[in-house]
């Protein structure tokens, strides 16, 4: 066989020499407009590809250098088995809380109280965003009943402005879910207490007191900005569509790093968002509805080509209705994160990482929870060369991406990146 190939190129030469000897200036000719072509075919790659699939090699941080860092971004473990958002950023010494969520009974756990405290000392949240009216990212807000007064984080701290979901639904009956009465009476109870409050269209249209843009630093390197997206002033059929969103920027010597934070907005939703909205390319981006099926469609992920994917679920539990797979019977489909997801996360990064991690029994119900990444912190380190920063990860449990996980070569494919 090696002698053929061998024979076979030898061939192949003497055709090219007889060639050029025939017509030198076509050869040449042709030659060159191939070589042009494999150039271009290279730079499309390494800007279409490459680079905006990988572009910044994540470091490994550590948990003493968090304190320092300028800017982190903090993706908690809620400390139950159930789906929900609660991320919270530190800028200095101001606190943004997005969400806190997880079931009504339960939010916020004593892991999130320990959590936030643990950063914010003063008692001060600066910012609470609330991006819709869904237990899973509000109930922690509110909490439950204990001794006469309630344990969510309204109630807990003194909040200097609230941004909130612009619309909301009814239920079947036609009245504000419990959730929802119990968010809007600790929202009254805020104001009461000088707690600025606005929609995220009061934000977008500067209404009323309300500003698109909010500085998390005197120096103005780090700001909030609210995005707008239609559902903010239209209907939608579910709540999920009416989600804040929200994009985080800060300046590093001359570049400019963004981090985005859709809540559960979904495909109609990420499509206004993209539409409407001049959107850049983002080293973080926080994976819309847990993972679903419905959410981090291509209209959106082709815009910001992120680098980085934080998805706050508990892989693999059952909340939602079971879809058996068809290729895989004893695999559901719609358990978060869900293949479809991951398949769009993956065109553009590896880097996807998932706070939790379900224990399923036989039958499919879920007797409890185990860290998979756990508590997820992106920053950049205080006192390096600007030139030489780089976007560090620190995991409470590990900082494995979801691919290399054995819960995802169980349950999912990869066909992404490498």
């Amino acid at each position: 066989m090696a002698k053929r190939r061998k024979t076979t190129a030898k061939k192949a030469a003497r055709a090219a020499e007889k060639a050029a000897k025939k017509n030198p200036k076509a050869f040449y000719t042709a030659v060159a407009v191939l070589l042009v072509l494999a150039i271009v075919a290279g730079v499309c790659w390494y800007f279409f590809v490459y680079k905006k699939q990988d572009r910044t090699p994540v470091g490994v941080g550590n948990l003493a250098e968090i304190s320092s860092a300028d800017l982190s971004v903090h993706f908690l473990e809620l400390g139950v088995h159930n789906a929900g958002d609660c991320v919270l950023i530190k800028a200095g010494n101001t606190e943004v809380l997005i969400d806190a969520g997880a079931k009504s009974n339960t939010a916020p756990t004593q892991a999130m109280l320990d959590y936030v405290a643990s950063y914010c000392t003063d008692g001060i949240l600066e910012y609470v965003i609330a991006t819709h009216a869904h237990e899973d990212h509000i109930a922690g807000l509110v909490g439950q009943e204990k001794g006469g007064s309630r344990t969510g984080f309204l109630y807990r701290y003194e909040i200097g402005t609230i941004i909130q979901f612009s619309n909301y639904n009814l239920n079947s009956k036609g009245e504000k879910t419990k959730v929802l009465q119990n968010y809007q009476n600790a929202v009254e109870e805020c104001k009461q207490r000088g707690t600025k409050v606005y929609t995220a269209l009061e934000c977008v249209k500067g209404e009323n007191g309300a500003k698109a843009q909010y500085f998390l630093d005197d120096a103005q390197t780090i700001s909030l900005n609210i995005l707008y997206q239609e559902y903010y002033e239209t209907k939608s059929s579910g709540e999920n569509d009416y989600s804040v969103c929200t994009l985080l920027t800060q300046k590093i010597g001359d570049q400019t790093k963004n981090y985005l934070f859709t809540g559960d907005l979904e495909k109609k939703g990420e499509q206004s968002l993209a539409e409407n909205n001049d959107l850049p390319h983002c080293v973080l981006f926080k994976g819309g509805h847990h993972g679903s099926s419905t959410s981090s469609n291509d209209v959106l992920l082709n815009r910001i080509t992120p680098e980085n994917i934080a998805i706050c679920t508990c892989a693999g539990t059952y909340e939602y209705a079971q879809k058996p797979d068809a290729e895989h019977p004893d695999r559901y489909l719609n358990t978060f994160p869900t293949q479809e997801a991951i398949d769009r996360m993956g065109k553009h990064t590896k880097n996807i990482y998932v706070t939790s991690l379900g224990i399923i029994n036989d039958d499919y119900s879920t007797e409890g929870f185990t860290s998979m990444n756990g508590n997820i912190v992106f920053y950049y380190g205080k006192g390096e060369a600007e030139a030489e920063k780089s976007l560090k990860i620190w995991c409470s449990n590990n900082a494995i991406v979801l691919k290399d996980t054995e819960w995802f070569k169980t349950n999912r494919t990869w066909n992404g990146v490498n």
